[in-house]
C-alpha cells in the first residue's frame, strides 16, 4: 500500500510523462513546425479575385472578356483553351481598384504563336489617360525573330505615327524591356510548348517581380523591374488584363511558322490585403 508521502511524487512523476509525451498544452493545436506568431503556409492570406478557365464549349466567347473597338474577338476551343486568333484585342469585363498596400499577382498559363508576323502579348492596363502605366507579363514576336519573348513595363505610349519612333524615348519615358528567350530550355520555348506567366506587384509599390514556371515548377527567369512607381498600377484608375494579337509591320514581318493563335490555358488574378 502506497504510503501517503509517496501518493504525490507519484502524481508528479505521472504527469511530467504526460507532458513529455504529449507536449505543452500551451502549444495544442498548432501544427508541427508552427509557433503562435508565424505560418509556414506561403499561399497564406491570398485570394482569388478572378479566374477563367476557358471551359466553354467550342467556339463560344469568353463571358467575363469583351473585345476592343475594331479588333476581332477570340473563342474557346471546347479543350479548355482560349484561342486569340489573328488581330485579337480583348480585355476583362472587370477591373480592380485596390488599397494601397495590396500585394498582386496576376497569371496566364499560355502558348504563344509559333510565326514570325505575329506579336502576340498577356498584359495588365492602367488605363488612365493621364497616367498611362502597363505592364507586359509576357509578350512574343515567336521563333523567328531576333526579339524572341520578352517583358516589358509602359509608362507612355507612342499613339501618333508621325512620333512613334522617340516620342516617348525623347520626353524620360522610354518602355523597359527585359529579353527572357534565353532563359528556357531548348525545344520549350514560349511557343513551343504551355508555360505559366506571373506578374507580381503592390499597389503603391515601385517593382515588378516577373516570373514563368511549368506544372513541375521549374522557373526559367524570377526577374524584378528596375524600381520606378510610374511602372507599377496604381489605385488612381480601375486596373485589367489584356489579351491580344497584332501583326508586326509588313516591312518587319518573317515568312513561316503555321500557328498564328494564342492558346490560354487559364488566367487568375489573386491578392493579399495589408
Amino acid at each position: 500500500m502506497m504510503s501517503p508521502l509517496t501518493r504525490p511524487l507519484g502524481l508528479l512523476v505521472a504527469l511530467l510523462t504526460l507532458v513529455l509525451a504529449h507536449g505543452s498544452p500551451a502549444q495544442a493545436g498548432l501544427a508541427s513546425g508552427d509557433s503562435a506568431d508565424s505560418d509556414p503556409d506561403p499561399t497564406w492570406g491570398w485570394e482569388t479575385v478572378f479566374y477563367d478557365g476557358f471551359d466553354g464549349p467550342a467556339g463560344v466567347w469568353p463571358e467575363q472578356w469583351h473585345n476592343m473597338l475594331f479588333t476581332n474577338g477570340a473563342a474557346q476551343n471546347g479543350l479548355g483553351q482560349l484561342e486569340v486568333g489573328h488581330l485579337s484585342q480583348i480585355r476583362t469585363n472587370t477591373g480592380w481598384t485596390l488599397p494601397a498596400g495590396t500585394e498582386v499577382r496576376v497569371t496566364a498559363a499560355l502558348l504563344m504563336p509559333d510565326t514570325g508576323s505575329n506579336y502576340a502579348a498577356f498584359w495588365v492596363q492602367h488605363p488612365n489617360g493621364i497616367d498611362p502605366r502597363e505592364v507586359d507579363v509576357i509578350e512574343s514576336y515567336g521563333p523567328l525573330k531576333p526579339a524572341g519573348a520578352q517583358l516589358a513595363t509602359h509608362i507612355c505610349y507612342d499613339d501618333q505615327p508621325e512620333t512613334a519612333i522617340n516620342a516617348c524615348a525623347s520626353t524620360g519615358r522610354p518602355p523597359e524591356t527585359i529579353p527572357v528567350t534565353q532563359t528556357f530550355p531548348a525545344g520549350s520555348e514560349p511557343w513551343s510548348t504551355f508555360w505559366r506567366y506571373s506578374a507580381d506587384f503592390t499597389i503603391g509599390g515601385d517593382t515588378v517581380q516577373f516570373s514563368a514556371s511549368d506544372t513541375a515548377g521549374n522557373r526559367p527567369y524570377d526577374i524584378s523591374s528596375t524600381p520606378d512607381a510610374r511602372r507599377v498600377p496604381g489605385n488612381a484608375a480601375p486596373f485589367q488584363l489584356r489579351l491580344s494579337n497584332k501583326d508586326v509591320l509588313p516591312q518587319y514581318a518573317v515568312p513561316g511558322g503555321t500557328r498564328q493563335s494564342m492558346l490560354v490555358d487559364w488566367v487568375t488574378v489573386e491578392v493579399k490585403y495589408p
